[in-house]
């Protein structure tokens, strides 16, 4: 008699042992899919605010590539027709000039989106690993050597505008003797270079963008 009653209350004891755990597997898996749920919408939401970011970074990218291409074809027609030009047309020769000493269009990168995602730290849990990897690459190095490399090369032109602001602002820029233009051509192919090398970046920005913009 006392066996049957023990072994009654083994059975009733595993079998509310057995509820207590199915409950606890039911209530983790509730909350682990409601945990993915959540960290699904999250960054589907961050996919949705990186796209509009990086949308308009290709615009303002673009917009200061065709600011530099500028620059690199008013050094082409300044060097290929420097003579011809300096005859028949001072007012060009200080135009060009003048435009191609200005400084660059600034660019600065908008990164609400990333810098939300990184500070709350949810940006860990998302799944989309190429893509991740491939945003830290562009906010935390293509970004940053770019902006500090438009700062580098804005520096040096302005250095150079300096040594010629008297003759820019009166326009005087193709009356200069073959010395004093000899030294400011040797000016603006330094210039030309530090547009050529930030027209490099630029693009190669632009390609990694339109891989995120992609996947």
């Amino acid at each position: 008699m006392e066996k049957n009653k023990a072994g009654k209350y083994l059975k009733y004891a595993i079998g509310e042992i057995a509820l207590v755990m199915i409950g606890i597997l039911l209530a983790l898996q509730v909350s682990t899919w409601n945990e993915t749920r959540r960290n699904q919408a999250l960054e589907d939401e961050f996919k949705i605010g990186l796209k509009n970011d990086l949308l308009r970074d290709k615009e303002n990218i673009e917009f200061c590539l065709a600011n530099i291409e500028g620059k690199i074809l008013a050094h082409e027609i300044l060097t290929n027709n420097l003579s011809e030009s300096y005859d028949t047309d001072k007012e060009q020769l200080d135009s060009l000039f003048h435009f191609l000493l200005q400084p660059l269009v600034s660019f600065f990168p908008v990164s609400g989106t990333f810098d939300t995602a990184i500070s709350s730290g949810n940006i860990s849990n998302f799944t989309d690993k190429e893509l991740i990897e491939k945003a830290h690459y562009l906010y935390n190095s293509k970004y940053p050597r770019l902006v500090y490399n438009g700062e580098l090369v804005d520096q040096r032109n302005l250095r150079i505008r300096e040594l010629y602001v008297r003759e820019i602002r009166r326009n005087e820029i193709g009356n200069f003797d073959s010395d004093r233009l000899e030294d400011l051509l040797d000016d603006i192919d330094r210039v030309n270079f530090g547009n050529g090398f930030r027209k490099t970046i630029f693009e190669e920005t632009l390609q990694l963008i339109d891989e995120i913009l992609a996947n």
